[in-house]
């Protein structure tokens, strides 16, 4: 069952969820998406970067702003526990906004997935000088990567008309610019430095929008049990 236009499934009768409580914490919870997508860019390059003399923007990858022994890593080390708790925060509000569509629930998952992962990218981050720390960094970055893949994939499903083009538009230019970034790392040059950050920026403006969809939703509902398809 999809979400046509951002609007909640029509196929089976809808009930209210709860109350205006119930309303005020989902969308509190949702804030946590354009949020978290907004701090990560004041937080990396802007206050981190800063941070770092000679760090070039258009030229050196974000990741290494959260590496350890980075000038950076002082103001991105205590961020990521921040980002996590708000993406996490925004993956839950996307869980119980979406009652009764499959492909939203399951995206709203991977979502709280991904923003539980970042726990992991903290125990195992990138350190600088240390070659031993990129093969664990790798395996944990490539599973992140994973479920932001796949919740945009499910997302998508899930809706129809201009949301499933955007969603679509944005795992294809996320991916596309991740790919071109993976292929001119090391560096630094500019190709890596703008690619990776039009692949990061396609996927925070989508979450932020994904926000403010199901944000302006009057009130999540659940599907009554009918006996219909559930799907």
């Amino acid at each position: 069952m999809s979400v046509a236009g951002g609007r909640l499934p029509g196929r089976r009768r809808a009930v209210p969820f709860e109350g205006h409580r119930s309303d005020v914490l989902r969308t509190s919870l949702l804030a946590g998406g354009p949020l978290s997508s907004l701090l990560y860019v004041v937080f990396t390059d802007g206050i981190a970067a800063s941070q770092w003399a000679g760090y070039r923007r258009t030229e050196q990858m974000v990741s290494e702003l959260f590496a350890v022994g980075s000038p950076g890593y002082s103001v991105t080390a205590p961020f990521t526990w921040l980002y996590t708790v708000l993406f996490t925060a925004f993956g839950s509000g996307a869980w119980i906004s979406v009652r009764g569509n499959r492909a939203l629930r399951i995206g709203a998952g991977l979502l709280t997935a991904y923003g539980l992962w970042n726990i992991l990218g903290a125990i195992f981050p990138l350190r600088l000088g240390d070659e031993s720390s990129i093969p664990p960094h790798i395996i944990v970055t490539n599973i992140q990567l994973a479920l932001m893949v796949a919740a945009m994939c499910f997302v998508a499903a899930g809706f129809h008309g201009w949301m499933r083009i955007y969603s679509i538009v944005s795992l294809v230019a996320a991916a596309a610019a991740g790919i071109i970034a993976f292929m001119a790392a090391p560096g630094p040059n500019m190709v890596l430095g703008i690619s990776e950050r039009i692949s990061i920026g396609a996927f925070l403006l989508w979450a932020a929008v994904l926000a403010v969809v199901l944000w302006k939703q009057p009130r999540p509902v659940q599907a009554a049990d009918t006996g219909a398809e559930k799907s």
